[in-house]
């Protein structure tokens, strides 16, 4: 039997842990237990109590600042839109800060996705997959995506692909993504088909340019026949050869070099980018943003 003492520590634990548990800092006791309010949560998102408290153990720091009110308004409105419980809780798994999302900022963001009237179920796996575009200004979608529209020949579905190969071109400075899809398009010879595939736009342009740069000088990428159409393949290396590769990796297997022949390459051609003070050719640079 307990003595006065070591229950009343007992007590004073437990009320502590019921009080931090309320903004979602403890997922479950030491006796692996799922608190009674946690419980009720689970029922009313319709998850599993243990599939709950997972993700709420995997980022109790960042979770403790949310209350049970910010869960319940984003899973009530979300599944109007067909996402399902599961898929929610594996949102926040992904990216707790999308908790930090009020109704109104919600409702805006999705009606700014909708809006463009994309394939209802491929837009949702996008969400799904990259939770972060929850948290994008619905100015920002309206006036973004019509640009990248015009870059993958207003095609949606080519869209949906590029945003989930490369998210960071809804985040980054649209001069900066302006000028590597232009160089993409216009220096290589690439159509839409043959990059948005491929995690090119996550990459700087520097690489883009001297990775290029330097089959061209092998003799190894070669001008497109102006004749040609843009999606149809060539001969030259394909974009995810050149780009998804280490510098050793694309050295050896790609160019057919030693890598220290690229290192000395790419430093030469980094001091001539500096010299000619091309604007981008620092990964570092800063443009303004017009969105």
């Amino acid at each position: 039997m307990l003595s006065m003492r070591t229950f009343r520590t007992c007590y004073l634990c437990h009320c502590l842990k019921m009080i931090t548990s309320k903004n979602m800092s403890v997922a479950i006791n030491e006796l692996n237990v799922v608190p009674e309010h946690l419980s009720n949560l689970a029922k009313q998102l319709n998850v599993k109590d243990s599939t709950l408290s997972k993700v709420i153990s995997n980022h109790q720091e960042k979770l403790k600042f949310y209350t049970e009110s910010r869960w319940l308004v984003l899973f009530e409105y979300l599944t109007q839109y067909d996402f399902k419980a599961s898929e929610l809780l594996e949102m926040i798994d992904s990216n707790p800060d999308i908790l930090s999302i009020n109704r109104q900022n919600l409702q805006k963001c999705m009606i700014a996705w909708t809006n463009f009237r994309f394939d209802d179920k491929k837009l949702r796996q996008l969400i799904i997959s990259q939770p972060s575009f929850l948290l994008l200004d619905d100015k920002l979608i309206l006036s973004r995506i019509p640009k990248l529209l015009s870059y993958v020949g207003n095609k949606q579905n080519r869209l949906l692909e590029l945003l989930s190969y490369s998210p960071n071109i809804l985040f980054d400075n649209w001069k900066s993504v302006e000028s590597k899809l232009d160089y993409i398009l216009l220096n290589m010879e690439l159509g839409p088909t043959q990059f948005v595939t491929t995690s090119a736009m996550s990459s700087t342009l520097f690489d883009l340019k001297c990775r290029h740069n330097f089959l061209v000088k092998l003799g190894m990428y070669k001008p497109r026949d102006p004749k040609a159409s843009p999606n149809i393949i060539t001969g030259n290396p394909s974009l995810k050869k050149i780009i998804e590769t280490s510098d050793k990796q694309f050295a050896i297997k790609v160019a057919g070099i030693t890598a220290e022949e690229f290192f000395v390459f790419k430093k030469i051609f980094k001091k001539q980018l500096d010299e000619e003070n091309d604007d981008d050719s620092d990964e570092d640079e800063y443009y303004s943003d017009d969105n």
